[in-house]
């Protein structure tokens, strides 16, 4: 979820972590979550701004197994659910037409040619040595049907946001496909590297009808591994695909296995028993556990390694909710740093905007010197005023979060904590994690509460995607229904133009606008953790992983 539109916009992406409970942003060192500063064990690796993968695998292995996510996958559709399970997984079956590499470039993959013709004609040529799993050759038709699904309301994509400038999708050549927008697209061009382009077999995903994805189906791709099993709840695995296109970067292992455990113990016990090799985006409440670890290497990124954003959400067009005015007030209260150093284990930064530095991928010294103006302490006395001048008086605010996330569990607890001081009523409503998720899928899901909480993301770092999410009217995390013409001439402009720092100035005056409405109040963005077991390398360090086949380059150390 870029535009993930998703990114069902199910976009949340909340860690399973290990259980511990905060009752202020002071709490003390239990173990797994608490912290006394910045991990620094023996097992422990920073992450510097070049080191984009573990390393270079010198050979095959036989078989690797993998942390999953913090549940199961719900779909292997690639336009299905854009959460961290199914893009942690998908990308090794299902490729983009792009490949994304380690540092976010958009380099030929299964399309060998790619650009606008004209301001509304973007051509796109395809290799002609590719086959599906089954050895039938890929086509410009499964290409063309494999975009399209974006655009047909039957198939509910998270993506469909990506394509909003898009008009249709048609075969033009043998290896040829063309699109049809209403403009140039920046926020198109970036989903041709994300599962919103990843070719799917037409005659395959048309015979499985509403199946298709499901774990007694799977699906028919192109990439590198291919699926073999799936149980629905706790192991997916694929094999190697001998018939992969690019020799040179087929998989390294014969099996690759991911795993879902439900307990935090289990999956920590996993890692330093070396059951499960590796996980990316860990939990930050295994930190404790794992920086001595003796069997493997835990890395740790630094400010910005990561586009994802600790969010509250807001759910609701009318009522006390949606008055600005008590948006402000929270905002204002959060306490962002003590939370950044308390829940996150000091592996997260305090947040002052949607787009933070994670996201930031050109124009830096730009979006720095706005950001720079949002960073303040919190003020209690100005959000008390804020919420008398309201007029909500004892009208509580129901704020849904995932339940089996200690994370999230303890960043609800404070907020509502931090609310109370201000005499801003919160009532929070814990869910399980899988029902968490419907919320980002299901209207009827959201009623009943205010706002939700969620670990936002965009694939690549645009800061355009991320606003285009919550901001635009056709954002999939637009939730609240917030319209602002200024804002949507701003965003529509950016996407249009080429030029980095011509849209960046684009962007920031969207940005304005959002500051003051708040569809959104950011908290914290979380920096990159990677562990990674001693007998084997070449695990991505960047959040690229969410879109690439980042799996076949894991092989023996």
């Amino acid at each position: 979820m870029n535009l993930r539109t998703r990114r069902t916009a199910a976009t949340i992406g909340l860690a399973v972590v290990a259980a511990a409970a905060l009752t202020a942003c002071s709490g003390s060192d239990s173990g797994a979550g608490g912290s006394a500063g910045a991990p620094s064990g023996a097992a422990v690796e920073a992450i510097d701004a070049a080191d984009l993968t573990t390393g270079t695998a010198s050979g095959d292995l036989d078989a690797v197994t993998w942390y999953g996510g913090y549940r199961p996958v719900i779909t292997l559709d690639p336009i299905g659910l854009a959460d961290y399970p199914e893009e942690t997984a998908i990308p090794n079956l299902c490729e983009p037409l792009l490949r994304v590499t380690p540092d976010y470039q958009l380099q030929p993959g299964l399309a060998t040619k790619f650009g606008y013709t004209d301001d509304t004609h973007y051509e796109i040529t395809l290799r002609d040595d590719v086959t599906f799993w089954d050895g039938t050759p890929m086509t410009a038709e499964d290409v063309a049907f494999s975009l399209q699904r974006n655009l047909d309301p039957k198939y509910l994509s998270n993506y469909s946001g990506a394509f909003s400038q898009v008009t249709d999708v048609s075969v033009t050549g043998p290896q040829t496909v063309t699109v049809t927008l209403k403009q140039r697209s920046r926020n198109f061009e970036i989903a041709l590297g994300t599962l919103g382009s990843a070719v799917v077999q037409k005659a395959f995903t048309e015979q499985a009808g509403r199946a298709f994805g499901s774990p007694g189906t799977g699906v028919m791709c192109t990439g590198p591994f291919q699926f073999t099993s799936y149980d629905g709840t706790s192991k997916l695995v694929m094999t190697r695909y001998d018939g992969y296109w690019d020799a040179e970067n087929a998989a390294h292992a014969g099996t690759f296995t991911f795993v879902y455990p439900a307990d935090p113990a289990a999956l920590a016990n996993g890692l330093t028993s070396g059951k499960i090799d590796g996980g990316l985006s860990l939990p930050t409440n295994l930190v404790a556990g794992l920086q001595n670890a003796a069997n493997g290497t835990l890395y740790v990124g630094g400010e910005g390694s990561t586009p994802i954003n600790v969010d509250l959400l807001f759910t609701k067009s009318d009522g006390p909710s949606a008055d600005p005015k008590v948006r402000q007030a929270l905002s204002q209260v959060i306490d962002r740093t003590a939370i950044a150093k308390t829940v996150f284990s000091d592996t997260a930064d305090p947040l002052y905007k949607v787009s933070g530095p994670g996201v930031w991928g050109y124009a830096q010294d730009t979006y720095r010197a706005a950001y720079d103006g949002y960073v303040t302490e919190p003020d209690v006395e100005a959000a008390k005023a804020l919420v008398e001048e309201s007029g909500i008086g004892d009208q509580p605010l129901v704020f849904g979060y995932p339940a089996g996330d200690t994370e999230s569990t303890q960043i609800a607890t404070v907020v509502q904590q931090e609310a109370d001081q201000i005499g801003l009523k919160i009532k929070l409503e814990g869910l399980p994690n899988q029902q968490y998720g419907a919320l980002f899928a299901d209207p009827t899901a959201r009623e009943p509460y205010d706002l939700i909480l969620t670990k936002n993301y965009v694939e690549l770092p645009e800061p355009l995607s991320l606003d285009s999410l919550i901001g635009s009217t056709a954002g999939n995390m637009n939730f609240s229904g917030y319209q602002d013409a200024e804002v949507e001439q701003s965003l529509a402009e950016a996407d249009a133009t080429a030029d980095d720092e011509a849209r960046a100035q684009l962007v920031l005056a969207a940005e304005t606008k959002l500051a003051e409405a708040l569809p959104a109040i950011p908290i914290a963005q979380p920096r990159a953790l990677v562990f990674e077991n001693d007998r084997l390398t070449g695990s991505t360090l960047t959040f690229s992983y969410m879109t690439s086949p980042w799996a076949a380059a894991v092989g023996a150390k």
